[in-house]
């Protein structure tokens, strides 16, 4: 089992709620930590992230002995885990995911309220802080190459994928974005099981009724 937190998360704080319920059911759980790399003229910072992903599995399954692993993600961890199953499928880790579990993804990109619908209209010293402190914000933007990139790639049809989404998601605009770039995928709307649940993009995490929906997702323990 392993966890990718999202953009500017961190582990220790991302899945302190989830990480001891999935534990309390036998599994075995690893947070995957990844940095901030930067993209190169050839290269996505998410093909980057992504790659380490598959060698982290890897390296899970060598402890563990498993022939496959779930991963769960929160926002881009989660396309991380769909770019390595996606355009990554030869790479070490690729083949051994059994199942993907998208909470709050960005599998279709975020326009940030529209805010980034026209990203070369922010100010120049705005693009530069979002340069150094998130080198991936425009492989996250709607259309962006990496985005384009897994959807042109082959399906990954042996990864069950599940995307659970939050209509009050401030992050991720439009949320049914996700739903639409994933469309294979368990879909579950938090707020159809949840009507009251004021849940945004990172309270989903910590929400009973959404890590219920990741529990069901992932199925027993072996």
């Amino acid at each position: 089992m392993v966890l990718v937190h999202g953009t500017n998360g961190r582990a220790a704080c991302d899945w302190f709620t989830l990480a001891p319920l999935l534990a309390g059911d036998g599994r075995d759980v690893f947070a995957f930590q990844w940095r901030r790399a930067r993209p190169t003229a050839g290269t996505s910072a998410t093909h980057t992230h992504a790659a380490e992903l598959g060698e982290f599995i890897e390296r899970v399954r060598a402890v563990t002995g498993a022939a496959q692993v779930d991963v769960v993600g929160h926002s881009w961890g989660a396309v991380l885990a769909h770019y390595l199953v996606r355009c990554l499928a030869g790479a070490p880790g690729a083949g051994a995911v059994r199942s993907v579990v998208g909470l709050a993804p960005t599998y279709g990109g975020t326009t940030l309220h529209g805010l980034l619908r026209r990203p070369d209209r922010l100010p120049a010293r705005l693009r530069h802080w979002l340069d150094a402190k998130i080198p991936s914000w425009r492989e996250q933007l709607p259309g962006s190459a990496v985005l384009t990139a897994i959807e042109a790639a082959p399906p990954a049809p042996a990864v069950r994928f599940t995307t659970i989404v939050t209509r009050y998601d401030q992050m991720v605009t439009p949320y049914a974005a996700s739903l639409r770039a994933v469309p294979q995928a368990r879909q579950v709307v938090l707020q159809r099981h949840a009507p009251r649940a004021l849940v945004g993009h990172l309270g989903i995490l910590h929400h009973p009724v959404a890590l219920r929906h990741v529990r069901d997702a992932l199925g027993p323990a072996c």
